[in-house]
């Protein structure tokens, strides 16, 4: 069945399609394949032969694509796995997914989605950074400056406690 007869019959109601809604006038979905989550038959996972499918797993980031010379009637055998660790490097894992989405997987029209999908999970699997301990000042004036008022006369009162005793001396 060609991928067009697919599209017309699979376009107006599948059990993946998102409706949010006149406000959002948008329609997404949510298959596997679909990179961008919006439902048309450029990214849709279940009207194309060829896709590619990111996802995030326990080792890394997953790619499975599925190969260009398999033969219609292969299931298991026609798609291809491959993960990307997260140490391997933000750069290096965008160069693998290029490759993956133009020539092996046969759809170079997908190419800056997956990019864009790699890019988000990579974000994503990042842990955030600390916030920067705060510098103390280093001058006498701005120590002094950076105490509240209440407290320096706190502090100057309980200085001057011995006051309502008699000098013994």
């Amino acid at each position: 069945m060609s991928t067009d007869l697919q599209w017309l019959l699979v376009r107006d109601n599948n059990s993946f399609m998102v409706k949010r809604g006149p406000s959002v006038g948008r329609i997404f979905s949510k298959e596997s394949g679909n990179l961008r989550n919006i439902h048309s038959e450029k990214f849709s996972g279940l009207a194309n032969s060829k896709t590619v499918h990111i996802v995030d797993s326990a080792n890394g980031i997953q790619i499975v694509s599925r190969k260009q010379k398999a033969t219609p009637f292969a299931v298991s055998g026609a798609s291809s796995t491959g993960v990307i660790r997260s140490r391997t490097g933000s750069r290096r894992a965008l160069g693998i997914v290029a490759v993956t989405a133009s020539k092996k997987a046969g759809r170079p029209d997908l190419r800056t989605a997956a990019l864009a999908r790699v890019s988000a999970l990579l974000a994503a699997q990042k842990e955030p950074k600390p916030a920067p301990a705060k510098k103390s000042p280093r001058s006498k004036k701005s120590k002094t400056a950076s105490v509240p008022v209440a407290q320096r006369k706190s502090k100057a009162a309980a200085a001057d406690d011995d006051d309502d005793l008699p000098d013994l001396v």
